[in-house]
């Protein structure tokens, strides 16, 4: 090869290595860690109200009780319902997005704005907030209205019945997120009607639509909250309270040796609830009961694991849910292993995985017995078939 036409390929070279480059880029962007968060603003000269350095919680002294607001950061509220914020795509958490990122903006975006309402009543016969009057209005004018659980007892048209309907699919699986997610509403969010008396409290979460990027300041406003009622149970006192936030924004690209850092200390947690269908066992037989199942599973809960750490830390599967059903031969061994139903999980090759480790499990050799006499297990030896649900879930080592 002479020196020109070597001299032309080194050229060719230098000049293709940006376009590769930047086609890298574009293929393979770049992850982010995005967090938008608020934290209090207090005029200094306003004693009525305080901060909890412990919590970030805003105080306001209503006459001796206590109305107390605390912005909820994504990592709390994935906190309240960690299952359900752990299976990516198919995170049920009703207030976030999971452990989803993305594949646009390269990171998990806010789904809503939520803070947690507290009234601590001392002093009042009794008190009410009226959570559908809450009020969210930003720097730029804009004002939301807090959501509701139904549709019906949205008086500006917002609620998570609607919202999640906007989004639901065809399919089977997807109903049950549906319903699963306003289950989990019901119990968190804030109440309609709820009635504080003197000596009790209550709290509940309160829900907005996320900001626009460019808001830098907000203002949550509570009214109309009855402290006094008059003799015909009307509201005679009211009382607004108001609590700015100022909004801030992390946004930091993820280098490789956070990542690696980070993928070190992820383990899985094997969630096992005892199997769900045993047909074949014998009454008293502790070779084949529920706790028999559940200890070889145990005993091979290592292998299990690391079928699945190894293949998320590669993308190739999603925390979720399976339920596998084998049968236990009179001698121990295992047989006809199968998946009935996955919800989350997506890859076959993990599910294989687990079936291999399921199909060495080794149970004890039982035999036939005496069907008359003293003896407590009574019966021929036969095949037990089993049903036994799993789930999945990542959570990082402290």
């Amino acid at each position: 090869m002479s020196k020109a036409v070597k001299r032309k390929i080194v050229l060719s070279l230098m000049l293709a290595l940006p376009i590769f480059l930047a086609v890298s880029c574009f293929l393979y962007p770049p992850e982010i860690r995005y967090s938008s968060f608020l934290v209090p603003n207090l005029d200094q000269n306003d004693t009525l109200y305080q901060i909890d350095d412990d919590t970030g919680a805003v105080m306001y002294d209503l006459g001796g009780s206590s109305i107390v607001v605390k912005y909820m950061y994504e990592n709390e509220l994935n906190d309240l319902f960690p299952d359900e914020s752990a299976q990516g795509l198919y995170s049920t958490n009703p207030y976030t997005y999971g452990n989803w990122i993305d594949p646009d903006l390269g990171y998990t975006p806010n789904r809503f704005t939520v803070f947690n309402v507290s009234i601590i009543n001392r002093t009042f016969a009794k008190m009410k907030l009226d959570q559908t009057e809450a009020v969210l209005v930003t720097d730029l004018g804009e004002k939301y209205n807090s959501y509701t659980v139904s549709i019906a007892a949205a008086k500006y048209g917002n609620s998570f019945e609607d919202y999640y309907k906007s989004v639901l699919g065809q399919s089977g699986n997807e109903w049950f997120r549906y319903e699963w997610r306003l289950g989990m509403v019901r119990g968190k969010n804030y109440g309609l009607d709820e009635l504080i008396f003197r000596g009790d409290s209550y709290e509940g979460l309160i829900a907005f639509d996320p900001l626009r990027p460019e808001v830098k300041r907000i203002r949550l406003t509570l009214n109309d909250i009855v402290y006094r009622f008059d003799a015909f149970n009307r509201p005679a006192d009211v009382q607004t309270v108001s609590f700015n936030f100022d909004r801030k924004i992390d946004k930091r690209e993820v280098t490789r040796e956070m990542r690696i850092a980070e993928l070190e200390r992820e383990k899985v947690r094997i969630g096992m609830t005892g199997p769900t269908h045993m047909v074949g066992n014998r009454v008293n037989d502790t070779a084949r009961n529920a706790r028999a199942i559940d200890t070889a599973l145990e005993t091979n809960v290592q292998m299990m694991e690391k079928c699945f750490i190894d293949r998320f830390r590669r993308g190739e599967v999603d925390p979720g849910n399976m339920e596998i059903s084998f049968t236990i031969e009179p001698d121990g061994s295992v047989s006809s292993q199968n998946v009935l139903d996955v919800l989350g999980i997506n890859s076959e090759n993990f599910m294989n995985c687990i079936l291999d480790v399921i199909k060495v499990m080794q149970f004890n050799e039982i035999v036939d017995m005496p069907t008359e006499g003293t003896n407590i297990v009574k019966g021929p030896a036969i095949a037990v078939n089993v049903s036994y649900p799993l789930t999945f879930t990542v959570f990082t080592e402290e």
